[in-house]
């Protein structure tokens, strides 16, 4: 993208808007295409797409961000502020004072932010155990994975403590005077082993609920627990209306606990046998794991490889060309803005 275009999309963000919202609606259309290519009905097709896709508002945000358009915004606050000073102060002060505050001021913002994103820890015990798993193919790149050959993963590797996966999705809440938007993800088993993160109050999912056809229950966060509830203990066990279902709270999350997304307030099993997770070409988890003490990147990667080997050789027409992919949760976070902040550091 050339620099024009960058500043055009600064001066005229409703028109960046509307062409990420027709991008990202082309590709989730393709998607649902191919799953009906698949076999699955059009119904079918339509909500794994969605699933695997994930929450649209959200991927719409992060595309949005990875614009230079936020930086360019800043750079112009920072000048109106600026020429403010100028006419209101003697010229040799302003100098000085613009310098000092542009100089010293960017620096910092950009140290915070490589400190933020590139040095500080994820926010869970023994982070640097935490990877995150991928399936891929020759000709089609897929960072999500199948619910059945997550939990064949999990069942045949040697290298890992546990491996699960989520996604997440808006949903409407009925239970208040007035329905209200909030986020969800949909967990897989082990999702709180995985991160070693216990509910501040109540308990973690059953084997039953986690099950299809089981319990309907639900996790909260921190902050809908004292917006609905007032932080009363006797939250646990109430009923939260999630059109359109019912579902007991179990559980409070620690106000710490910001995962997959700081908006996240609800955290829900999707069950591993339910029907519609036993495609082996619906993908929809984003997969994480926790590698055993002591195991390398390199011994969890050989592991995996011969498990999906396996997997290939019993399912050739699903996974023959499959591999998986192993990289730190971390730098799955950091993704591609770790050279970036740092040439801006200089």
């Amino acid at each position: 993208m050339s620099w024009y275009q960058r500043l055009r999309n600064v001066m005229r963000p409703s028109r960046l808007q509307r062409d990420l919202e027709r991008e990202l609606a082309f590709h989730l259309t393709e998607r649902m295409d191919e799953f009906e290519e698949s076999g699955l009905t059009q119904a079918q097709a339509a909500r794994v797409a969605r699933r695997q896709f994930g929450n649209f508002s959200t991927q719409l945000e992060r595309t949005r961000d990875m614009n230079i358009n936020v930086w360019l915004e800043a750079i112009v606050r920072n000048l109106r502020y600026g020429v403010r000073a100028l006419t209101n102060t003697p010229a040799f002060t302003v100098t000085v004072v613009l310098t000092l505050a542009l100089g010293i001021g960017a620096n910092s913002a950009v140290f915070s932010a490589i400190y933020a994103v590139l040095l500080r820890p994820l926010p869970f015990p023994d982070a640097g155990e935490l990877v995150t798993l991928a399936q891929s193919q020759p000709t089609i790149p897929d960072p999500f994975v199948a619910p059945v050959r997550l939990e064949e993963w999990q069942r045949f590797n040697s290298t890992l403590q546990a491996i699960t996966g989520y996604y997440s999705e808006d949903a409407s809440e009925t239970s208040g005077e007035l329905p209200e938007k909030l986020k969800r993800a949909w967990v897989a088993p082990r999702f709180l082993r995985v991160l070693r993160v216990a509910p501040a109050l109540g308990r973690n999912f059953t084997t039953q609920e986690e099950r299809f056809g089981g319990p309907s229950a639900v996790l909260i966060s921190y902050r809908l627990w004292q917006r609905r509830f007032g932080g009363s203990p006797a939250a646990v066990g109430r009923t939260l209306r999630v059109s359109p279902f019912s579902y007991s709270v179990v559980g409070v999350m620690p106000a710490s606990f910001h995962f997959p997304d700081s908006d996240v307030d609800l955290w829900s099993p999707s069950p591993p046998d339910a029907p519609y997770a036993q495609s082996r070409e619906a993908t929809w988890f984003t997969a994480i794991g926790r590698l055993k003490p002591g195991t390398s990147l390199a011994e969890a990667r050989t592991n995996l490889a011969a498990v999906q080997f396996n997997l290939g050789r019993q399912f050739p027409k699903t996974d023959a060309n499959k591999s998986v992919s192993i990289v730190p949760l971390k730098e799955a976070t950091v993704g591609g803005i770790r050279r970036s902040l740092w040439l801006l550091f200089g």
